[in-house]
């Protein structure tokens, strides 16, 4: 047998009306999300030729329908957050512009940004009036 596979119900009844259409009488099985398509693997040359240069449209049709669907699962909802753990355990996100922290994790390490988080969240919940040089320099530090 020679197989096709699609991951879209559109794309995939296109295909099997249009084997249906040349003759031919396709075996197909949809599971979990995977529409397959099987042909007699006797199937003409010519024809073989056609169902391949079909497929190959219908796989880019496949294609953009999947990524519009994944575009619009994702609208609004493409976001982050960071974890801030505070000095009595509790646990507060911040919410920030995914493409920020894309930029930001690009050039730091996890740690590092973990590090950067939890000297501004001890910063908020113990609040200095003087400038680290001034602490140090005055012997707090």
């Amino acid at each position: 047998m020679l197989d096709y596979i699609l991951f879209h119900e559109k794309p995939f009844k296109l295909f099997v009306a249009w084997l249906e259409a040349k003759g031919l009488a396709p075996e197909t099985k949809i599971d979990d999300g995977n529409y397959e398509i099987s042909l007699p693997e006797d199937t003409e040359d010519e024809l073989l030729d056609e169902i391949d240069e079909y497929y190959d449209e219908l796989m880019d049709m496949n294609q953009q329908l999947v990524d519009d669907e994944e575009r619009e699962n994702n609208d609004g909802y493409h976001m982050a957050g960071v974890l801030v753990t505070l000095k009595d355990g509790s646990a507060s996100y911040a919410d920030v512009d995914p493409r920020l922290l894309g930029r930001v994790m690009s050039v730091i390490s996890p740690e590092e940004f973990g590090e950067i988080v939890n000297a501004i969240a001890n910063a908020v919940e113990n609040p200095q009036s003087k400038t680290y040089c001034q602490r140090s320099r005055d012997g707090e530090i």
